[in-house]
């Protein structure tokens, strides 16, 4: 293997543990117990979270497509990252990713196969057949690894459009407006506490779950207490002293409603945990107690995607301020639970962390603007958050702009920090990764504050839940060795061994052994022989044995099974209503002629069969040619009466094309007798006809199934002082897409492409991930314009 690869691919997982003494101004540092004192109960706290995780090690995919709008009649190229769940690494566990093309409509597969996962990248493409409907189409990805039977969500999916051709843009309309409103309130830890001053959070969202921006008044028993409004995509926050013996509630004045919405459940006594403030360096909470309750040993467990990172202690009288460092902790969202003396869970908050530690990843062109056909070259630089430079596996793709989709608003860091690690759809999570939005930090502490503990998936519970993996699709493919007819009785043992192979002689031929049941197993390795095709399992025994191959591959029937019952997360637009505005011509670029529907018809139709059935054909006509004959008196083919001595007609060979009686369903009457067949109808046989292809593999005793999906380079034209002048029209609108460069270890890569004659503006997305688990997303754009010369 390519040493860039290896290196690329090593990486160290680490799982820190860090005893923090925590901050007590207030309080003596013997009140405080150490680390000695508290170690078991930390250790447990640890263990019991990090042993569920381990229980669902898994993966997650993300699909990265050379861009958003397709046309019929084109290629649908994609990357396919398998990244572990925890630490986002490039994961080895898997071997076969099983890919569908979704038509929305229907939903319905239009497109299956199997790609090969190599070292956790899969370089895929699939045609798009002109018989496709236009419509919105969903590319889903799966594995034995990231599809299971645990969890209702399913996330590995890529949202299409494809089109008969792109002859309209979208025009974004004003969103109608949905009179039903949903305003839910979410207390910061959990709970509010009578006396203890702490944060509500609310969102507010329509029917179909677009946030709605709202303004409203908090009353205390009837009487206006605080105004307050939203402050991003429906969600906002107040601060505000509750009292138990009081009444609460909301009413909103934009939009204006009569209906009053209540606030939840205010307790007598309890503890509060909130959020102080969110740096770099550190977490600092603070936990505060009612006064009635005894001062108590608290924990506060850190913890990101089911690894926990610190577990903090203190014993808290009134307040408590515990701060937590943030080095070396992984970007994404975090889980810190507050437990009391006995370990039981007390509050509970979800906070984003190190949204720095990411993949930089910056281009350079040559030029800012081209012509038609010329040469760019692209110089890549990719560095971590200290500015070093990082070997990264990076997927790049040039369309035009046109093939946008403008309401697509995922990309790999929402996909793995977001959408996988919250359950429920989230609006417009690229808005939270855009470095120009000031806020992004303020809205993304608003989204976790809002969306309650329980979405996380890594939180306790929820893993308590998911028990055990449980799979669905298998990288092994069984088959078994069985009798003909199941109650046949014979004496013949049963075969052993089978060969496997494929229509491409040079890949050979291994052999697989069945066990005493008969059993045996189907390999990625095996899958890998018949890649671009077919591979064949022929029965080691004679051609009349009573024992053949049972074997059928149900990997996409479980996967239709499953995706029944469980719902396709995807994020929701920021871009909601659009409308089709038909143009004649699209500005900028070459009027292409098409010609009128050409109906072409053919005597015979022709059949495509792999060149190894093509084989097997030539074969049973050799076979034919060979034994077979037919009776001059009866016309009966391999007549039963001529073997029997009974039939006063004479053996012939048959002719090519000629008509004969078949014998091979018929019954002997008598010795020498008629014989008939279960209808009483004479069966025609046209001998020398073609055989089907499952006949052609019964005759031999073989088992046909298809391989991994083949690969297919993308095409790149080569423009010099000759090509530049061809008078063939060059319309690619993806003019490049490579899904695995990988950069050297100064963290650079250089590429270069040639552009096209459409005369637009191009676009470039970068998508890719580090040997240890960093992510990032670069985009770059340009002109091209025809050539004045």
């Amino acid at each position: 293997m390519n040493t860039k690869v290896l290196h690329f691919l090593r990486f160290s997982y680490r799982i820190q543990l860090l005893w923090m003494l925590c901050y007590l101004p207030a309080y003596s540092q013997n009140s405080t117990p150490t680390v000695s004192e508290n170690k078991t109960v930390s250790d447990n706290l640890a263990e019991q979270l990090q042993s569920l995780s381990k229980n669902n090690a898994s993966d997650l995919v993300y699909l990265q497509t050379s861009k958003g709008i397709y046309e019929t009649e084109e290629d649908l190229w994609f990357k396919g990252y398998v990244l572990d769940a925890q630490n986002f690494t490039p994961s080895a566990r898997n071997k076969i990713l099983f890919v569908q093309l979704i038509a929305d409509k229907t939903d319905k597969a239009v497109w299956e196969n199997k790609y090969e996962i190599e070292n956790g990248f899969v370089n895929g493409h699939l045609f798009l057949q002109d018989t496709l409907q236009e419509g919105t189409y969903t590319l889903a990805a799966y594995s034995s690894a990231s599809y299971t039977r645990n969890t209702n969500e399913f996330y590995a999916v890529k949202k299409l459009e494809i089109l008969k051709t792109i002859n309209h843009k979208a025009i974004v309309n004003p969103v109608a407006k949905d009179s039903i409103l949903q305003f839910t309130t979410f207390p910061e830890g959990g709970n509010l506490v009578s006396g203890i001053q702490g944060t509500l959070g609310f969102k507010a969202v329509n029917s179909k779950g677009i946030p709605v921006n709202v303004s409203a008044t908090l009353y205390e028993n009837n009487k206006p207490l605080l105004d307050f409004k939203s402050s991003h995509a429906g969600m906002g926050s107040l601060i505000f002293t509750p009292d138990a013996n009081k009444e609460y509630h909301i009413q909103l004045t934009e939009p204006k409603s009569k209906e009053q919405f209540s606030i939840t459940h205010i307790y007598q006594n309890g503890k509060v945990l909130q959020l102080l403030r969110n740096t770099k360096e550190a977490l600092t909470f603070k936990v505060s107690q009612s006064a009635a309750l005894n001062p108590e040993i608290i924990y506060l467990r850190f913890q990101v995607r089911g690894v926990v990172y610190s577990i903090a202690s203190g014993l808290l009288k009134k307040e408590l301020t515990i701060k937590i460092p943030l080095n070396d902790i992984p970007q994404g969202i975090a889980e810190v639970t507050l437990f009391g003396a006995n370990t039981e869970p007390l509050a509970e908050r979800l906070v984003y962390v190190n949204q720095d530690q990411k993949l930089n990843i910056k281009t350079e062109l040559d030029k800012s603007n081209y012509n038609t056909r010329d040469k760019a070259s692209l110089k890549i630089k990719v560095t971590d958050e200290n500015g070093q430079p990082v070997m990264a596996h990076l997927g790049l793709s040039v369309y035009d702009k046109l093939y946008q989709n403008q309401q697509d608003s995922k990309n790999i860091l929402t996909h793995y920090f977001l959408s996988t690690q919250l359950k429920g759809n989230i609006y417009n999570p690229a808005y939270y990764f855009d470095e120009k939005n000031k806020d992004r930090q303020e809205a993304l502490n608003l989204l976790l504050l809002t969306q309650g503990w329980r979405s996380y998936v890594w939180e306790e519970f929820n893993l308590k839940e998911l028990g055990n993996i449980r799979t669905i699709v298998f990288d092994d493919l069984k088959a078994k060795v069985n009798l003909k007819k199941a109650d046949a009785k014979t004496k013949e043992l049963q075969p052993q061994g089978i060969t496997i192979f494929s229509a491409d002689e040079k890949k050979g031929t291994d052999l697989l052994m069945a066990d005493e049941t008969g059993a045996f197993t189907i390999t990625p390795n095996d899958l890998k022989k018949g890649e671009g095709g077919y591979i064949y399992l022929k029965l080691l025994a004679p051609p009349e044995s009573n024992y053949h191959i049972g074997f059928k591959d149900f990997s996409f029937e479980e996967i239709n099974k499953e995706r029944k019952i469980k719902t396709v997360l995807y994020p929701i637009s920021a871009v909601l209503e659009t409308k089709k505005e038909v143009l004649s011509t699209l500005p900028d670029r070459p009027g292409i002629n098409k010609l009128k529907e050409v109906l072409i018809t053919s005597k015979k139709k022709k059949v495509f069969r792999d060149k190894y059935i093509g084989k097997l054909d030539s074969l049973a006509r050799v076979m034919q040619f060979t034994n077979d004959f037919y009776c001059t008196s009866t016309n009966y083919l391999n007549c039963p009466r001529c073997k029997d001595g009974c039939c006063p007609g004479t053996r012939a060979k048959p002719v090519e094309g000629g008509e004969y009686v078949d014998t091979s369903q018929y019954t002997q009457v008598s010795p020498c007798g008629p014989y008939l067949n279960d209808d009483s109808k004479v069966l025609v046989y046209h001998y020398y006809s073609n055989l089907t292809e499952a006949e052609l593999l019964s005759k031999f005793n073989i088992v046909m199934f298809k391989g991994y999906y083949g690969k297919k380079v993308f095409y790149e034209p080569i423009y010099d002082e000759v090509t530049i002048n061809d008078s063939s029209p060059d319309y690619r609108n993806t003019i490049f897409w490579k899904p695995d460069i990988i950069t050297n270890e100064q963290g650079e890569a250089t590429v270069d492409f040639f552009c096209s004659d459409i005369n637009t503006v191009f676009l470039g997305n970068i998508e890719g991930v580090s040997g240890d688990g960093l992510l990032g997303v670069g985009n770059f754009e340009f002109t091209v314009r025809k050539n004045a010369n």
